[in-house]
């Protein structure tokens, strides 16, 4: 072989080497990518489930003497923690994460105020509640008209005085919608017995045709005959919803028609279950929707809840079936007669659906803190013999904002 064979022999060998050299370097950087990515999914789902639980501290009877005989207690810290019902003590489940979902009734961006100043009004108040160890997802709906204890706050942001007043009164009260979304998960966590509400989701009505159309529409069998000024359903009908039908579903009611909406409570329970099980099959087909519909929101929505907790709660909640028999409503009677209907709660019945939905037993044997502020009354409960026309049209308060409740 003479001088120049081998040269070019020898750059050949070399090409080659850098070749080499150089797809195992790309190589190495797909692998790293893949492996960042995947590292970077478990980090967020394990920041979202360490963010998401709430842990309930053990206390020992050691400790729990001493900070009485101090005089100075953590007891304030675990309210709701734990609770008392029928002389038996129960402590609040960790591996159940509570997310108050919320609709806003007005047709305009989340952060501006309607044409009275205020925030709007919560039309929907449901607390989505996610087991994640026995993979469960129930729903708990409050009438919009359950009277409670609701915090009236000037247009300077004071708070000036508690009333008893409808539940959906209370968003309106917020200076913001962060603000108005924070006074309701206070009230609605009152009214259970000061449970703990990891997450609050608010939408306003204008943002459900979007999220109803992103999987498909939904599809199924109107529970009940409704006539409003320029539209009607029947009892029966087979609906496939899309668009502005699927928030005529959800929102329309007939309010010449006494507890009409309680009606509209229970198309709402219907519509979630059946959009959810729907939103499962579209999500199983592409894993981005959830975070394309969280962040095409962002003017309709006002939340909490984070990208970690999304990349946590997906997974979870695509194992969990649902029907209507995971839906529960605060117990409680309307009454009717005066200038507005009222709903009035079943304390007891309340404190049992509570229990059972949120808190386990704890062993007779273990030490465990005394009950405090774990009560009705802790949220100045309301007195149901008051007269039922004291809810007025307009809630006034000096210089604050008002609001029709109709």
């Amino acid at each position: 072989m003479s001088l120049v064979e081998k040269q070019i022999s020898e750059e050949k060998k070399k090409k080659k080497s850098r070749l080499k050299i150089i797809a195992a370097a790309v190589l190495g950087c797909i692998l790293l990518i893949a492996a960042g990515s995947g590292l970077g999914f478990l980090y967020l789902r394990f920041q979202g489930e360490k963010n998401l639980k709430t842990q309930v501290p053990a206390v020992s009877k050691e400790k729990d003497e001493a900070e009485n005989t101090s005089g100075s207690s953590e007891k304030e810290e675990q309210e709701g923690l734990y609770i008392t019902y029928e002389g038996k003590q129960y402590q609040y489940n960790s591996d159940v994460i509570n997310i108050l979902c919320l609709g806003i009734d007005k047709d305009i961006p989340i952060e501006e105020k309607r044409d009275t100043g205020s925030e709007g009004l919560a039309d929907a108040v449901i607390l989505a509640s996610i087991d994640t160890k026995e993979d469960k997802l129930n729903f708990l709906a409050v009438p919009r008209e359950t009277i409670v204890s609701v915090k009236l706050i000037d247009t300077a942001g004071n708070f000036v005085r508690t009333e008893n007043e409808q539940i959906t009164l209370q968003y309106a009260y917020g200076q913001t919608a962060e603000k108005s979304c924070e006074l309701m998960t206070d009230v609605v966590s009152n009214l259970l017995f000061q449970l703990p509400i990891q997450r609050y989701c608010a939408i306003n009505f204008q943002a459900l045709p979007a999220l109803n159309d992103a999987i498909g529409g939904v599809d199924l069998v109107s529970i009940e005959t409704v006539h409003w000024w320029n539209g009607s359903f029947y009892e029966g009908q087979q609906m496939h919803l899309e668009g502005q039908s699927a928030l005529d579903y959800v929102r329309q009611r007939d309010e010449t028609i006494p507890k009409s909406s309680m009606g509209r409570l229970g198309r709402q329970k219907q519509y979630i279950t059946c959009y959810l099980e729907q939103a499962k099959e579209a999500v199983g087909k592409d894993l981005t929707l959830p975070v394309k519909l969280f962040q095409s929101l962002t003017e309709n929505m006002c939340t909490n809840v984070t990208a970690a907790d999304i990349t946590y709660l997906v997974p979870e909640l695509l194992n969990m079936d649902v029907n209507m028999d995971n839906i529960s409503m605060v117990p409680g009677e309307t009454i009717t007669g005066g200038e507005h209907e009222e709903y009035h709660v079943d304390t007891e019945s309340l404190k049992q659906l509570v229990v059972q939905m949120f808190y386990t037993e704890v062993p007779a044997k273990e030490p465990i803190p005394e009950e405090e502020g774990n009560t009705q009354t802790s949220q100045e409960q309301p007195d149901p013999q008051r007269n039922p026309s004291s809810t007025e049209e307009e809630t006034t308060v000096e210089g604050s904002q008002t609001e029709d409740i109709n």
